[in-house]
């Protein structure tokens, strides 16, 4: 997963791999964000891996909720996860299509042989 960022004057909202697989450290940090006075809403959705932050933008800026988040992780990506997730999708595709040619290879065999005229 890629990581995402789309931040306003008052709305800062992060979707990545770390919010994902770190439920338990990223609801630490929403509970430290939610006593910050200018903090106004955090909505955490577990599954897709995404935080949204509402804040009030007189009083501090999307960057330095963006700094601190990052100083947690936030943003971090793991390679090795990419890694994998890309030989599982290629073997996935290759899997596939050796299925469908054998598929087709029994389906079409005994049409073409007998299509064939026998000598």
């Amino acid at each position: 997963m890629a990581t995402y960022i789309h931040k306003t004057a008052q709305r800062l909202r992060i979707r990545s791999e770390y919010i994902l697989q770190h439920p338990n450290e990223v609801h630490a940090l929403i509970e430290q964000l939610n006593a910050i006075e200018a903090v106004e809403t955090v909505s955490h959705k577990r599954y897709a891996g995404s935080v949204a932050i509402t804040f009030d933008g007189t009083e501090i800026s999307a960057d330095d909720l963006l700094e601190t988040v990052e100083s947690h992780g936030w943003l971090r990506s793991e390679e090795k996860s990419a890694f994998v997730e890309n030989a599982v999708k290629s073997g996935s595709k290759t899997l596939v299509k050796g299925v469908a040619v054998m598929a087709l290879k029994q389906l079409m065999g005994p049409v073409l042989s007998r299509a064939m005229p026998f000598a």
